[in-house]
Parts: C-alpha cells; sequence; structure tokens
C-alpha cells in the first residue's frame, strides 16, 4: 500500500529516517512529504509513533485532468460506498496549482459534488459535508502539470496537536518543528537535554517524548482511520500495546527554565498526564544568570520581534551570545529563530545551518560548538 506522510519544509530527512525505523519500504523524499509503502499495522504506527509527520494520507486514484470537467469525471469513478461508511460525515481538504483551477475553492465544490452525487444514486443518500471534525476526511491534489492526486487523509486533525497542552504561553512552537529540530541536533536522550527559555515547554515535552520514547499520538483521542469501513481494532490495540511496552526511562535529566513563573507553571500543567516526568526539572530562572555545564545539549527558541516584541532585538541576540560564551563553554547550542538579521549580532560562528518554516516564517536552525578562548586558540589545542 502507497503511503503519503506529510511534514514541515526541511524536516524530509529526518522523517524519512523515523519511517525507516518503522521498517516503511521504498522511502522516497518529496518536497515536505515523503512517499513509502506499508502494511494497514504500519499505516496505524505511522500516525500513532512519527514525531515529524503531519499527515498520514493513503493515495486511492491518480490521474491526469485535460478540463475542468474532467475532475468530476475522476472522483465520481471511485467506488465511494468503500470509503465512506452509511451515514459518515466527510470533508475535502484541497492544495491546488496548475492552471485549470484559478479558484481553489471550486475544485473542492466539484469533487464534493462528484462524491454527493454518487452517493445519491448508489445509497439513495445525499452524504453530510462537515467542514470541522468530520468522519471521513479527503485530500485533494492537483500539481502545476495538473496531475490529480485523491488520497484518504488517515490522520483527520493534524499530527502537531498532540493533545497534551492545557496551557501554552506566548508564540509556542509547532510540535511537530520542535520533535524535528531536537532529532536534527541528535538528541537521543543520552544527553542532558536544557531549554534555557522553555515558555511553555513544547521542546522540553518532545524532549521528554523521545528520550523515553513515548508515542507522539498518546495523547490524541481519535485518528480519522478509525471512523474507516476496514478499521481492525484488533490491530490497532495491538500498535498502542506494542508501543506503551516501548517506552523507557530516560538515561538523563531534562532540565526547562524561564525568567517568567507563568511559563514554568504552564509547563508544569502541561507535563500531568506523562509518564517519567519527574525526568523533568524546571526552575524560574534568568537565562543571562544561568551556570551552563559541559557536554550539555542547549536548544533555545528565542523571541524574534514578531509575535513577542523586544525593545531591542539586536541587542538581546548579542546579549545571548555573550552568555553563551561566558556560561556554557564545552556545551553544544542549537537555536532556532527568524530574525536572521538579529543573528548578525550573535557574536558566534555557527557550525552548521538548516533551513527550516516556522509557523509560515522563514527561519534557521543554527548549531554552535561553544569552547573557551577564541576559534584559533581552539584548533591549536587539537594540534
Amino acid at each position: 500500500m502507497e503511503i503519503v506522510v506529510k511534514t514541515l519544509e526541511g524536516l524530509e530527512g529526518v522523517l524519512a529516517n523515523e519511517l525507516k525505523s518503522l521498517q516503511l519500504s521504498n522511502i522516497e523524499i518529496l518536497n515536505r512529504a515523503v512517499r513509502c509503502e506499508g502494511t494497514w499495522s504500519q499505516l496505524y504506527k505511522c500516525n500513532y509513533c512519527l514525531r515529524t509527520a503531519m499527515r498520514v494520507l493513503v493515495p486511492i486514484k491518480k490521474a491526469t485532468l485535460e478540463s475542468q470537467d474532467d475532475l468530476y469525471d475522476v472522483v465520481k469513478s471511485i467506488d465511494w460506498t468503500e470509503y465512506i461508511p452509511d451515514k459518515k460525515t466527510f470533508a475535502i481538504n484541497g492544495t491546488i496549482a496548475g492552471e485549470l483551477f484559478t479558484y481553489s475553492r471550486f475544485a473542492v465544490f466539484r469533487a464534493k459534488d462528484a462524491i454527493a452525487d454518487q452517493l445519491v444514486e448508489k445509497k439513495g443518500y445525499r452524504p453530510n459535508v462537515k467542514p470541522k471534525n468530520p468522519d471521513i476526511l479527503i485530500d485533494l491534489y492537483i500539481n502545476a502539470d495538473n496531475e490529480l492526486t485523491i488520497s484518504m487523509d488517515s490522520s483527520g486533525k493534524s499530527l502537531h496537536l498532540r493533545n497534551y497542552k492545557y496551557r501554552q504561553y506566548k508564540a509556542p512552537l509547532n510540535e511537530v518543528l520542535a520533535a524535528g529540530i531536537i532529532l536534527l541536533a541528535g538528541y537521543d536522550g543520552s544527553q542532558v537535554f536544557q531549554d534555557a527559555m522553555c515558555g511553555s515547554g513544547t521542546l522540553i515535552t518532545e524532549a521528554l517524548m523521545i528520550a523515553a520514547n513515548i508515542p507522539a499520538g498518546m495523547f490524541i483521542e481519535k485518528f480519522a482511520f478509525q471512523n474507516w469501513a476496514n478499521f481492525s481494532p484488533e490491530v490497532w490495540e495491538s500498535v498502542k500495546e506494542i508501543a506503551k511496552n516501548g517506552i523507557r526511562h530516560p538515561e538523563n535529566e531534562i532540565i526547562g527554565s524561564d525568567l517568567n513563573r507563568f511559563a514554568i507553571r504552564d509547563v508544569k500543567k502541561n507535563l500531568q498526564k506523562f509518564p517519567l516526568k519527574e525526568k523533568v526539572q524546571l526552575f524560574e530562572r534568568d537565562f543571562f544568570k544561568t551556570n551552563g555545564h559541559p557536554n550539555r545539549l542547549l536548544i533555545m527558541n528565542p523571541p524574534y520581534d514578531r509575535r513577542i516584541a523586544m525593545d531591542n532585538i539586536h541587542e538581546f541576540y548579542s546579549e545571548i551570545g555573550n552568555a553563551l560564551k561566558k556560561f556554557w563553554q564545552d556545551s553544544t547550542v542549537w537555536v532556532i529563530t527568524s530574525n536572521l538579521n538579529a543573528m548578525k549580532s550573535f557574536g558566534l560562528r555557527p557550525t552548521k545551518k538548516i533551513t527550516l518554516n516556522n509557523g509560515g516564517l522563514e527561519s534557521k536552525l543554527y548549531k554552535f560548538e561553544v569552547y573557551e578562548g577564541s576559534r584559533k586558540a581552539k584548533f591549536q589545542r587539537k594540534d
């Protein structure tokens, strides 16, 4: 069975590695997605276990369109009685390029009409379209060459909605992006992890889930595939049980700190339902007065001067760089930001840059190897 897993720009390689770990086959990296092949059990696992997946799709029809009418005909040629059980609601998500449809919602409307018309003919009732929280979600994609792909969306809601947040502080990271950053940094729980500007703790929480091997979808109440006619409750229960048995005690502590006591309050609240939450240590602490430690992985998401306004963003970033040089020698630091201009004031030279997308903002993830003295002196000591 062909499976297409959507992700965020810049995380395709991380997602491909996750799919390999789940033993999916014929893995192919696409733009903001990865194509692969797997079984029904693996489809369930993709939704429940993948950390960098946004949606998991199963393509059911492909065609090249010559006219707008072709869309209606192709959609209606699918036997929708196999995919939409009686009296279930449905909706269509559309991503439309090319020149045939200049108005993407029109393409979605035509596809809905084709499905509804067929079910009226075959079943004698017109199905209910429910844009919000439908039972069945269908994905419609037309690329720039007018190539159509119709897929069943097995996820339903976007998988970044992990359902573990009771509260969130200002400008939280997307959970999929947070997990992707942590995996890009090579974190597997074998190091002490710290976020010294943790906000409501998305990085902290995702780090705990990775270190303890807690499934990403553990707290999601229901996936769309559970409404499918061929859903197997026995296979689903087996997938969850195997994942539960794989939860492990983290090797090292996970530390979060923030100057704002309300942010720390929110992290504590969000961690309440987690197993092994005692491995997380939280402190109300000023980053600029925080002593670092050697051989520690520090990941930071400082304000960008967008959703959280700063008086002087360049001075703020300069102070971060100075604090890292002073207190975090011999540690590895990763910083995600969309304020690329302010990073010019950081005062440290990155050893790696990775382009990412954060809520529609072009961002970069910077890696810094922090050491004592000058860069030249560091390499002289190695000789």
